[in-house]
């Protein structure tokens, strides 16, 4: 059950990220005197994606003993995995069409990775603290 949440969470915190990104994109372009439109299949695209990026962490982050050495090299090797898993649904479903564009996925997934690390810890944090609570009530109640 608890790697079921932690998917759903992932999928959840990259799919909001990317619809942040797409936002932000919409206003630059705005700002520049252009116009963004989307697909039909961009919504079905960035849940997609959000499922497709979460399941990696699901299977290389789970284990909890790793020393500094080990978290930095899966840390890097998954930031790579999944910049390239980005990059293959940026091309197949059209998130850009020339290099500028690419480069707005590029810093925009930068953005959403930074973005999903800090949510995770934030609400593992949280979970941690109700833990710690509830466990603190029932000593209390001893």
């Amino acid at each position: 059950m608890k790697k079921i949440k932690f998917l759903f969470q992932q999928a959840m915190t990259i799919s909001t990220g990317i619809l942040f990104c797409i936002g932000l994109e919409g206003v630059c372009f705005h700002f520049m005197g252009d116009d963004i439109s989307l697909g039909w299949y961009h919504p079905i695209s960035i849940i997609l994606a959000g499922i497709l990026c979460a399941l990696p962490s699901l299977i290389w982050l789970q284990e909890e003993h790793l020393n500094r050495r080990q978290f930095i090299v899966r840390l890097v090797l998954h930031c790579i995995f999944l910049f390239a898993v980005v990059s293959l649904m940026g091309y197949l479903f059209h998130w850009y069409t020339d290099i500028i564009g690419y480069s707005f996925v590029v810093a925009a997934y930068f953005i959403v990775y930074v973005f999903v690390w800090g949510v995770s810890y934030w609400l593992g944090a949280r979970d941690e603290s109700k833990i710690n609570e509830a466990l603190k009530d029932i000593q209390d109640e001893e």
